[in-house]
């Protein structure tokens, strides 16, 4: 994922004065009162709206919380069910399987074949990397076997269960994209849609198109789908890509310039779009008449000032995807959104 430092200060101070203004219309119960000052009230709301992206950080902290929580939990009844099978204790469980491994295996070969090379230690804030045949390693190293010995044992028992996980990421704050300059495709009268706020010299965005693409492929007759520029400034490929839209080619092109290798110059984007078979003249004209590059100039500072500063960002009906890599939840919400 790729950050997005442009006008950052400047913008945060607009959207700090934005919201203030925003709110001055419309009118608050005493309860909602937090502050007054020469008889002036603060309001809840105007705290909740300007520190919403750090509320939704601090549910999403939580809630990686709860799922290494319930990762562990998991890990601890799977083994506490195999130990009950042989009426042992956890503990007893994992020393007689581990011991059974090593003798069977020997210490130097198990090392070898889990890559142990050396132990990582911690103190504080440091890391220290100790070699496995220094006195301290060797006194520390069979914990580290014996627990690379149970982890491989959790993913053989893992495989063979059906473990579902009901634990969802908390909902984004909501987030109103109406009013920006978006392309769109697949069912456009859906209720449900999924936009991709993106980049095409992006790496981290070029390497999750085909992820996109697929779930595109998966949904198109029910989902509306959404593209947004963004990046520091607006891009040659972007305003190419707007010139082809004016020719209603911008998704064929759009696919064409996320699997291209190489840098995306001028001469890239007038080959791709004279394969493409476009009005070549229209094109370099639509390019270089500026309206693309104010349009999408414009965007780019509207989705700063909505707390955007990343790409990719997938956003599901107003909601930010946590995860935008992650192809199980950006199904799960789609699917959520869909039955409603």
């Amino acid at each position: 994922m790729r950050l997005i430092p442009y006008y950052i200060s400047a913008m945060l101070m607009v959207l700090f004065y934005a919201s203030c203004n925003s709110h001055q219309s419309s009118k608050g119960t005493e309860k909602d009162i937090i502050a007054e000052f020469d008889g002036e009230a603060i309001y809840a709301s105007e705290i909740n709206t300007i520190i919403k992206q750090e509320l939704y950080d601090e549910l999403c902290r939580i809630h990686n919380i709860k799922k290494e929580a319930l990762e562990q939990l998991i890990n601890v009844k799977l083994l506490q069910k195999e130990a009950n099978k042989k009426q042992l204790t956890y503990q007893q469980y994992i020393d007689e399987y581990t011991d059974a491994k090593i003798k069977k295996t020997g210490t130097d070969s198990l090392l070898k074949r889990y890559n142990i090379n050396s132990i990582t230690e911690f103190r504080g804030k440091s890391a220290y990397s100790v070699p496995i045949g220094s006195p301290t390693g060797k006194v520390t190293r069979l914990f580290h076997l014996k627990g690379a010995i149970v982890n491989e044992l959790l993913d053989s028992l893992k495989r063979n269960k059906k473990i579902l996980q009901y634990l969802y990421p908390p909902k984004s704050p909501s987030i109103d994209l109406n009013s920006l300059h978006t392309y769109y495709r697949g069912n456009l009268q859906s209720k449900v849609s999924m936009i991709i706020i993106s980049d095409f010299d992006c790496d981290a965005c070029i390497n999750a198109h085909s992820l996109y693409d697929s779930i595109h492929q998966e949904y198109k007759d029910k989902v509306k789908f959404g593209y947004i520029h963004y990046s520091t400034m607006p891009t040659f490929a972007q305003i190419a890509s707007d010139a082809a839209n004016k020719q209603n080619k911008f998704w064929e092109f759009h696919d064409s310039l996320y699997t291209y290798k190489g840098y995306i110059d001028s001469i890239a984007a007038f080959n791709i779009a004279q394969n493409m078979s476009m009005d070549i003249n229209k094109f370099q004209n639509d390019i270089t008449n500026n309206e693309g590059k104010k349009s999408i100039e414009k965007t780019i500072n509207q989705l700063v000032l909505l707390g955007i500063y990343a790409t990719p960002t997938i956003i599901i009906n107003g909601r930010l995807i946590v995860n935008s890599n992650s192809k199980e939840e950006i199904c799960h919400l789609i699917d959520e959104e869909l039955l409603k």
